[in-house]
């Protein structure tokens, strides 16, 4: 499912989304009230894990991109 707004596009996650998560999770200030930032591995897993809750479970967490940015 995607859900649109007039600037937001609201989606699940995909492997095509690792960099810019990469980018965000492995960034120490982001992560500061994580243990640690993340791993390219890390990072790997938590997107399979969100991939499997949408199977498992039928939601999950969500991609906001702004369209905008959206090439």
């Amino acid at each position: 499912m995607i859900i649109e707004t007039e600037r937001l596009i609201l989606r699940e996650y995909t492997f095509d989304d690792f960099d810019s998560l990469y980018e965000i999770l492995s960034d120490k200030e982001t992560m500061a009230h994580y243990p640690a930032p993340f791993d390219e591995k890390k990072v790997r897993r938590w997107i399979q894990w969100n991939i499997e809750n949408y199977a498992k479970y039928g939601f999950g967490l969500w991609a906001i991109v702004l369209k905008e940015t959206v090439k």
